[in-house]
């Protein structure tokens, strides 16, 4: 393994972090800095572990068997059963690729707007004008040098706001090693998660490694997986230098007010790279998925990326929030998210498709599984908060949400334990 092996595996995998680090991730992080300055940093260093967790297996699951998960899917259970969870755990992902796509545009538009005077009538056809050619390209290399400077441009911007006050180094590890959800916090702790672990990443991950080994893999995926959970802590930290805040113009102003110019232009300047990244990579996700889920061939992949495309341009254009589409692809993508997880690990511990060699140790189960309880946990929130916004009735089912994941938690390891045995 050389060192140019090792730099354009991490260049290629730089697109997970590139993907999973959005305008979403930092309205998320900043504000858990703000209201809980950094008592919800273990959640970062959770969910970068978890993410490194779960594309690694969805990786070696894709290279070991020789099969994109789709197939893969379909060799395991069957030609008809195998389409039909393929439609099941593939449509509402490229549904959510979609329906976000618009914050996406929404997003790397304000940060623009933060250090320009133009309006979103002139950046919206523009962003998504250069994103299409960007697509259109269709080389992973190009794109995987892109999401890198993309990357390095969002580390040095909230770098410069995470160090312009550092908190104290001992504060930092006993944050990021010891967990605590202080009353109030329980939304914010799982939307760090849930902005880091998301389903897309995980058919992108499946989708990009075809061409590599196991080893090379694990070295450019982790990487870059770490360097985009220090860019989330980095926010997180940013937000700690701030009492509260309802959007990115007041963000901006309360960072100009207590860290000077620097933090209005790094504020603008990550919140592009962010949503530009997001952008590029969510109707890229949406293709893949097209390519190793379905089958689809070239015009139909890039049928894909221009609807998902078109359709955030047309929504971040109009200054519509269709919120019931959006509530209902959130509850959709919480179901997904779990029942992928259940399906990687199964599919990972099938002796049919992964030789002993590549195949988990108990170890590395006991952490999935741990991994699939905590999404669980996730997802039926993201439920329970969609389905109760829609009804407009009570949130927060915790007892309820608990018993679920116990019980199916338990179902899959009775399943992966005595397909072991």
């Amino acid at each position: 393994m050389t060192a140019n092996n090792r730099l354009s595996s991490v260049l290629l995998w730089s697109v997970i972090s590139a993907a999973f680090i959005g305008p979403g991730t930092v309205t998320t992080a900043a504000s858990a800095g703000a209201l809980f300055k950094l008592d919800l940093l273990w959640a970062v260093v959770f969910s970068t572990i978890a993410c490194i967790v779960l594309q690694e297996v969805s990786a070696r699951l894709a290279i070991v068997s020789g099969l994109p998960m789709g197939k893969a899917m379909i060799q395991r259970y069957g030609e008809r059963k195998g389409a039909w969870l393929n439609f099941f755990l593939g449509g509402p992902v490229i549904l959510g690729c979609a329906a976000y796509q618009a914050g996406n545009i929404v997003g790397a538009v304000s940060g623009l707007q933060l250090m320009t005077s133009a309006t979103i009538f002139t950046l919206t056809p523009l962003l998504a004008l250069v994103v299409a050619l960007i697509l259109w390209t269709d080389r992973r290399q190009t794109i995987g040098w892109l999401m890198t400077f993309l990357v390095a441009i969002m580390g040095v911007a909230f770098a410069a706001l995470a160090f312009n006050r550092p908190p104290e180094f001992t504060e930092v590890v006993r944050s990021s090693l010891v967990p605590r959800i202080p009353p109030g916090s329980e939304l914010l702790a799982l939307g760090l998660v849930g902005t880091t672990i998301v389903p897309y990443n995980v058919f992108l991950g499946s989708g990009v490694s075809k061409g590599q080994t196991v080893p090379l893999m694990r070295v450019g995926l982790t990487i870059s997986v770490i360097i985009g959970g220090l860019i989330t802590a980095f926010i997180l930290v940013a937000g700690t230098s701030v009492s509260s805040f309802r959007d990115f113009r007041e963000l901006s102003d309360a960072l100009h007010a207590a860290l000077g110019p620097v933090g209005a232009w790094a504020l603008g300047t990550g919140l592009f790279a962010a949503g530009f990244s997001s952008a590029i990579t969510s109707p890229y996700a949406a293709s893949m998925i097209a390519s190793t889920v379905f089958g689809w061939g070239k015009a139909a992949q890039r049928w894909t990326w221009a609807v998902v495309l078109l359709t955030g341009f047309l929504v971040g254009m109009s200054g519509l929030k269709p919120i019931p589409v959006i509530l209902l692809v959130q509850a959709l993508n919480g179901l997904v998210l779990p029942l992928l997880t259940a399906f990687l690990i199964l599919l990972i511990n099938d002796e049919g498709l992964i030789n002993r060699e590549h195949r988990p140790s108990v170890y590395y189960n006991v952490v999935l599984l741990l991994i699939f309880a905590c999404v669980m946990v996730l997802g039926l929130h993201s439920i329970d908060k969609s389905v109760s916004s829609w009804l407009d009735a009570p949130q927060g089912h915790y007892p309820v949400i608990m018993a679920i994941t116990f019980l199916f938690t338990g179902t899959l390891v009775f399943r992966v334990f005595r397909h072991r045995s």
